[in-house]
């Protein structure tokens, strides 16, 4: 028989709930969340890499820290020009806000850094905008580019027609750098050097930013164009440019030779196509030989001119394997441009020339730029024909 308990006493142990050992298992811990994508990706462009290409679908817009980028659009073999954009621009956007294909191409003029926002980070951000904001934004976008393509005048801008046929006639491969072009941009390089220029060992200054201004805001031509010109002109040591970021600061080496230039493409202009001074590949492959030899040869002391034996530049420039240089046939367009007297032929090893060494050099280097410039049309020629 049990005894009663007292009030206030604890029961004994053995009527006390037991306690299990057993311990409550802990809560198991939730997975990490996936690491979020970056908002940011930073891209650098080296002096004509293509950001992105006129057609393909669009993946990310950019925003450009440093650097400058040309916006052009292909029209048959040629290329037109559309836009520069600055560091602190924004490039890209309308094509990847309203997701048609790219209406244009964008390739770096100078080395570029920028910041690209790709479509998984955007369209996150926009899951997160009322309704009535992503109406309002793609009506905005629809409208830019409505507007863009009726106020740009593409079919007007970077056109130019070659007339440099001998027989007058229209030439009908494209001109990206027209002897306008480079009459703009010449002269107003000399505008900017003597108005802002400042005398420096070697030259004076060239303050390209200002120059750009000039010559397209007031001249109309392009900015792309400007800086291709500028290339040509470092080529043939007119210019020397040297670039820190954005900033760019350009040496004019030769003020007297960008004047001659000017004279030289007014007076060429103005001529028949049959008179002007055009001169071949080969025929300027002949006076290249000469100009680097020319230092070898005496000055006749009756005339004051250079006599260079031509048979004799040729042995020298033919290679082991035998091939020549240039044939003897090549010569005589020098003759014809006045650049050169007839060949005075003694023998296969003796055939004499003479030139005014100094006018011969001032022609040389001007033929030296027209031939650079030939080229760069010859290279858009061919990208434009290639992004066919």
């Amino acid at each position: 028989m049990e005894t009663p308990l007292k009030p206030g006493t604890p029961p004994p142990s053995s009527a006390r709930p037991q306690q299990t050992a057993t311990q409550p298992k802990a809560a198991a811990r939730p997975a990490p969340a996936p690491a979020p994508a970056p908002a940011q990706t930073a891209r650098h462009l080296k002096k004509g890499e293509l950001l992105f290409a006129e057609g393909e679908n669009s993946r990310a817009m950019y925003f450009l820290k440093t650097g400058m980028l040309r916006i052009f659009k292909k029209k048959g073999e040629s290329h037109i020009e559309i836009d520069t954009i600055h560091s602190g621009q924004v490039v890209g956007e309308l094509a990847f806000l309203d997701g048609n294909p790219r209406s244009a191409s964008g390739e770096a003029l100078t080395e570029c850094d920028l910041v690209e926002v790709s479509g998984p980070v955007f369209q996150d951000v926009l899951t997160k905008m009322p309704d009535w904001l992503k109406i309002l934004l793609k009506t905005v976008v629809a409208r830019l580019r409505t507007a863009s393509t009726r106020i740009r005048q593409l079919e007007s801008a970077s056109v130019a027609v070659d007339y440099s046929d001998k027989d007058g006639k229209r030439n009908s491969h494209y001109v990206y750098l027209s002897p306008i072009d480079v009459l703009k941009i010449a002269s107003g390089i000399l505008l900017v050097c003597a108005r802002n220029g400042a005398g420096v060992p070697g030259g004076v200054t060239v303050r390209v930013g200002l120059l750009q201004r000039y010559v397209n805001q007031i001249m109309g031509v392009p900015v792309a164009k400007i800086t291709t010109f500028m290339d040509v002109l470092e080529q043939v040591n007119v210019i020397k440019t040297s670039s820190d970021g954005d900033s760019q600061q350009s040496i004019l080496q030769d003020i007297d030779f960008l004047e001659q230039l000017i004279t030289y493409l007014n007076e060429e202009n103005l001529l028949e196509p049959s008179k002007r001074h055009d001169l071949t590949i080969r025929g300027f492959l002949v006076m290249g030989l000469m100009a680097k030899h020319m230092d070898q040869y005496g000055t006749d002391q009756v005339t004051g001119m250079k006599v260079l034996n031509i048979a004799e530049i040729r042995k020298k420039e033919t290679t082991a394997a035998g091939k020549e240089a240039f044939r003897i046939e090549e010569f005589p367009e020098l003759v014809k441009l006045g650049y050169a007297t007839g060949l005075n032929i003694k023998s296969t090893d003796e055939m004499f020339t003479s030139i005014k060494a100094e006018f011969f050099m001032h022609a040389y280097r001007l033929q030296r730029l027209v031939v650079s410039i030939q080229a760069v049309n010859e290279q858009k020629r061919k990208a434009g024909s290639m992004g066919r």
